[in-house]
């Protein structure tokens, strides 16, 4: 749920008191509010660096302080925002090293999700739900680094984590801290490269249509290396973000 849908839920006054109590229970309460600040990340709406205004969250949301700060906490807990005594809470932006290390842990995790899913393909209606997920990819894929084509890249490795059935597996998956990763270097995906990535997403995709574990789990450790090491290769300014908040 977004976060302009979020703001405009309010209490039924036609209903209950116990009914309006609970309402504004729920809309008073810190996961309310972290759940839009994530939905504003994964949407574009928030990007690594920005701050987050309390009051804005309170207006936005129709809570008080409390919820707000207790979700900044929570969330900075999670490794989502970063907290300044003097300066407010800002969403988190990666450092090279950081960036380093999570894409080698997530060329493993996946590595293994692509083998696991290849070797699951053809239970129940795993085929059909993961062809549809891969073209979905692709034709948003066709029109660029778009916030339409990242939302349906995650929802391919989402699928693709899934089909493989380990929920362990699906658990630990830094997944707020991949999409961080994917705005903080979106506009430094050139042509050549978001062109690349698409070809590398097809070979993950026809080595688990074809059932063949090992090729699936190469294909993906490949994938992310090279997206590893293109991150960790850009300027400085890319990383400009991340200094700022560290300083």
């Amino acid at each position: 749920m977004s976060t302009e849908q979020l703001s405009t839920i309010a209490p039924d006054r036609k209903g209950s008191k116990g009914k309006d109590n609970d309402a504004k229970k729920e809309i008073s309460s810190p996961r309310r509010v972290m759940n839009a600040i994530v939905s504003g990340i994964q949407k574009g709406r928030y990007a690594p660096g920005q701050r987050l205004v309390e009051a804005d969250l309170t207006r936005e949301l129709q809570v008080s302080r409390g919820p707000v700060r207790e979700a900044f906490k929570r969330l900075a807990g999670e490794g989502v925002l970063v907290l300044s005594k003097h300066r407010g809470a800002y969403v988190r932006a990666q450092t090279r090293e950081q960036v380093r290390d999570t894409m080698s842990v997530l060329e493993a995790l996946t590595g293994l999700a692509a083998k696991l899913a290849a070797r699951h393909i053809g239970e129940g209606d795993n085929r059909r739900r993961f062809e549809e997920c891969f073209e979905s990819a692709m034709r948003q894929g066709a029109n660029g680094e778009t916030l339409a084509f990242l939302d349906e890249r995650r929802r391919f490795y989402d699928t693709l984590y899934e089909i493989g059935g380990n929920r362990e597996l699906q658990r630990i998956v830094p997944r707020m801290q991949i999409s961080l990763i994917r705005l903080q270097f979106q506009a430094y995906v050139s042509g050549k490269q978001h062109e690349s990535q698409l070809k590398e997403l097809r070979a993950i995709a026809e080595a688990v249509l074809e059932g063949d574990p090992k090729k699936a789990e190469s294909a993906a450790k490949a994938h992310l290396r090279r997206r590893r090491l293109s991150m960790t290769t850009l300027p400085d300014e890319a990383y400009a973000a991340a200094e700022q908040l560290q300083a």
